[in-house]
């Protein structure tokens, strides 16, 4: 007998009217079987809930009540269900659309689509079917890369959501299944349902945050060696930033990103629905103005989509910063501007209006100061104009002898006038012939800018040109300098300010600048009983009474992988208590403050 082919290949088992032809996929909670409906013989997937889940009534009902719930949702980007098992089964399962295609990891991973904009594009569309979820009273609660398919069948190509409402399944006071995996991934999970809360539209919210941070960057906002260190991360709202992770994801997208991820809900989009319209506001500013289009084109042919975008997104920029410059919004053309050079470096247009900004920057500058001087000598003037109306009173001198004044003589009569041609006796003198004009001297030969790039690490919050601010919030600050010395001031609140004195032959020289900053300690402070002893790395510090006086100071320790955050050993020992040890980690410039007793409450 010949082999049979995988289309005569016998099913794996049945369940109900629907064949289990082989096992496509498997998780903490359910394996997913590709099957067949034999009723309307067509394909189909079935995710089988494991037995040990199962087997309890109360998971059972709730499996039903969540099929049924989502059952009712209708969305192009949400995977359809077609039927459930029903309360009285005793095996749970759900039978769905069958989705020819990848996972959003899979398919990121080999398409390798990390960017901004396509980020962008693919997390507008999962926000708006959330939106649609939401609108019916239904949360995912498991948002996570896994959960998200690209269909790829031609003519069908579509992001799919799927898995909705599914880790409802078990009791809220059992977070753990049999394996002892955690429901939920901690790379996506929002801080309030790691603490036990109750998960809401603003968890989806946050995970799809850092499905679109992960999107952008390449990597995960939260992502630790193990996943308590991750979940930590989570609670404490730490996570690298975007503007040195993607330079090029525009300000715009980058507040998105960072709302989204707000470690307290009431701080971030209050809805999927308001994420999809933040998202289509920053898609527009970079000229993406249709995003469902702007989707299925990508989709149809990645590769050529990947290589057109940058060109559009700078055009976009450009565009921006010009029409912001015509409005006189000079902050709103740096930032476009800003943009643009993270994308395309060398840029003729950005580099010129640069150089015009900087050039204008220093003419305000001076004119500011001889505004000033003429202020001040106008009220010089006035004053003197003032002590001019009380003359002063004349010295006194020794007494006059009075004189007699003699009688005015009688009036002369007139003179005749003096021929025409004759000169009057008090005539001026005949002008002397004028001198020779001297020729004009030649303008003085204009000198362009020269452009210093300085790449500042982490980023620039603030960016002074002699005084004045030129950028703000950016890892790579473009300074156009004129003639003459110059200071340049670099500002973050993590670290010391960066100055520097330079001239434009020095910065032609130099043409770009590495800054890392130098990182300030952080200051603790330990509440408590005052006589609790603190130790810190091994080392006594103080008591919680001198940490409350004069904060203690802790340097990030060197040799630590980012220079502007580590973790150290804190000891806290409280007289008649036991000893308390835990990891502390700090940042740069960071305000701690912690417990002296309760060891769960410490960051």
């Amino acid at each position: 007998m010949s082999k049979p082919t995988p289309k005569e290949r016998p099913p794996v088992r049945r369940i109900d009217r629907y064949e289990l032809l082989d096992q496509v996929g498997t998780g903490g909670m359910s394996a997913v079987y590709r099957g067949r409906d034999t009723a309307l013989d067509r394909e189909v997937a079935v995710k089988v809930l494991h037995p040990h889940l199962a087997s309890r009534a109360e998971s059972r009902a709730r499996f039903s009540r969540e099929a049924r719930a989502v059952a009712r949702l209708s969305h192009p980007s949400i995977v359809e269900i077609y039927d459930y098992s029903g309360d009285g089964a005793e095996e749970s399962w759900l039978v769905t659309e069958f989705v020819h295609g990848r996972t959003l990891r899979a398919f990121a991973d080999e398409a390798g689509i990390y960017s901004p904009q396509i980020g962008a594009l693919l997390c507008r569309q999962l926000a708006d079917a959330l939106a649609h979820a939401h609108a019916a009273g239904v949360i995912h609660r498991d948002l996570k890369p896994e959960n998200v398919m690209i269909s790829e069948e031609a003519g069908r190509r579509a992001v799919k959501l799927a898995d909705f409402g599914i880790a409802r399944i078990l009791a809220l006071d059992d977070k753990m299944t049999m394996t002892g995996a955690l429901v939920g991934s901690p790379n996506h999970m929002a801080p309030e349902i790691i603490e036990g809360g109750e998960a809401d539209a603003r968890s989806d919210v946050f995970s799809l945050g850092t499905m679109l941070y992960w999107l952008c960057t390449g990597t995960l906002p939260f992502q630790a060696p193990n996943a308590t260190a991750t979940m930590r991360r989570v609670v404490d709202g730490h996570y690298p930033d975007l503007r040195v992770a993607a330079p090029a994801i525009g300000s715009e997208l980058a507040r998105v990103v960072r709302r989204a991820l707000e470690r307290d809900p009431d701080n971030r989009q209050a809805s999927a629905a308001e994420l999809r319209d933040d998202l289509d506001r920053a898609l527009a500013a970079d000229g993406l103005e249709r995003p469902g289009e702007e989707l299925s084109a990508f989709l149809e042919a990645p590769e050529a989509y990947k290589r057109a975008l940058p060109a559009r997104v700078v055009a976009a920029r450009v565009e921006r910063g010009e029409a912001a410059l015509a409005r006189g919004e000079t902050t709103a053309a740096l930032d476009a501007f800003d943009g643009v050079l993270a994308l395309e470096p060398g840029h003729p247009d950005v580099l010129r209006h640069l150089a015009r900004l900087a050039l204008l920057s220093r003419w305000r500058r001076i004119g500011r100061i001889a505004a000033a001087l003429l202020l001040l000598l106008l009220l010089l003037s006035g004053g003197l104009r003032v002590l001019r109306r009380f003359p002063r009173p004349a010295a006194p001198g020794p007494p006059q002898a009075v004189v007699a004044t003699p009688p005015l003589p009688a009036p002369l009569p007139p003179a005749p006038h003096p021929p025409a041609s004759a000169p009057r006796e008090d005539s001026p003198p005949p002008p002397k012939a004028a001198a020779r004009a001297e020729p004009p001297r030649a303008a003085a030969p204009k000198v362009a800018p020269v452009a210093l790039a300085v790449h500042v690490r982490p980023y620039a919050q603030r960016a002074l040109l002699d005084g004045v601010e030129v950028g703000r919030g950016e890892q790579r600050v473009v300074f156009q300098l004129g003639p003459g010395p110059h200071r340049i001031r670099i500002e973050h609140p993590c670290c010391d300010a960066y100055e520097r004195e330079i001239d434009a032959t020095q910065a032609a020289k130099l043409g770009e600048l590495k800054v890392p900053l130098a990182p300030r300690p952080a200051f603790l402070r330990v509440e408590g009983p005052a006589e609790a002893r603190v130790f810190i790395d091994g080392q006594f510090a103080g008591t919680a009474e001198d940490s409350r006086r004069n904060p203690f100071r802790i340097p990030v320790p060197a040799g630590a992988e980012n220079p502007y955050e580590g973790e150290v050993a804190l000891r806290i020992e409280v007289p008649g208590q036991a000893p308390v040890d835990a990891p502390l980690r700090i940042r740069a410039g960071q305000e701690i403050t912690v417990p002296a007793v309760v060891q769960q409450a410490m960051p």
